[in-house]
């Protein structure tokens, strides 16, 4: 029910109404197909292999394996993100199957951009031994330990965050009435804070609207990315964490989704 302060401004905020899946992160060990945040990758056996990472590489020294790897050090990427979307409940624009992957530089992470590797699997094979699984590497040296995921479908309005938000509600005029400003944040960016006593719940999520400590939209003086959408937001205030308690984003565009083209992210990070 929207709170009496909002009521004037309803119908225009409902037609900013658009779904989110929630990630629910429990830390335990994965399937290699399964949905994700660390942990070891999904790769059939017939994948290539990643070994020619450095311009001489040793290949006594080298373990090769379809994982991703640092281009000059030849480590291999953290996983940030499995995405296995037969798992997921369905969300408008994005891929009903298939498995998506965020590889990243977890060493440089504020700047997950530079080394971000990203792959999409079309189809997903299940059977053990059709699966590469000889990896070696020590996951407990990676920044994030590995979760799997559950997920919940929500309906979010648009955040105070998004670039477009002044057209709904102009700064002016929320602003102006401190009751209507809290009204709004609390049916946003702090509705689900009072859901769930885990620090982040609702920050870790696929599609739907973004969320900034600052207000900040990456969008906002790049054209080029105005029709694009959230892809994935991170914060828990732990290791999924930026800055000082801060929340990162990537967005892609639309049409880019649509054709299942992951190849082009925009990534921001920002925080209190």
């Amino acid at each position: 029910m929207f709170p009496k302060s909002l009521q004037p401004y309803q119908r225009i905020i409902e037609s900013t109404a658009i779904p989110s899946v929630l990630l629910s992160l429990k830390e335990e060990k994965t399937e290699l197909y399964q949905s994700k945040i660390g942990g070891e990758p999904y790769f059939p056996c017939d994948y290539p292999l990643d070994m020619f990472y450095l311009p001489y590489p040793d290949i006594s020294t080298v373990n090769p394996t379809p994982w991703p790897k640092h281009r000059k050090t030849g480590r291999e990427l953290m996983l940030l993100l499995q995405i296995n979307f037969e798992e997921m409940p369905p969300l408008p624009s994005f891929p009903k199957k298939g498995i998506l992957q965020l590889f990243v530089d977890d060493r440089n992470w504020h700047n997950l951009q530079d080394q971000l590797q990203v792959i999409y699997h079309p189809q997903v094979i299940r059977k053990k031994e059709l699966l590469f699984s000889d990896f070696d590497n020590p996951l407990d040296s990676y920044r994030i330990s590995e979760y799997s995921l559950s997920f919940r479908k929500e309906t979010e309005y648009i955040t105070t965050s998004d670039f477009r938000f002044e057209e709904v509600l102009p700064y002016d005029v929320i602003s102006g009435s401190n009751r209507l400003w809290m009204d709004y944040l609390n049916l946003t960016e702090r509705r689900y804070s009072k859901q769930d006593t885990e620090p982040g719940y609702g920050m870790n999520k696929i599609g739907g609207y973004h969320y900034s400590q600052n207000n900040q939209d990456p969008r906002k003086s790049l054209s080029e990315w105005k029709d694009s959408l959230l892809l994935a937001q991170f914060q828990n205030y732990e290791d999924l964490s930026w800055g000082d308690v801060g929340s990162a984003q990537f967005f892609i565009r639309k049409e880019d989704l649509e054709n299942l083209n992951f190849q082009n992210l925009l990534f921001h990070w920002d925080s209190t």
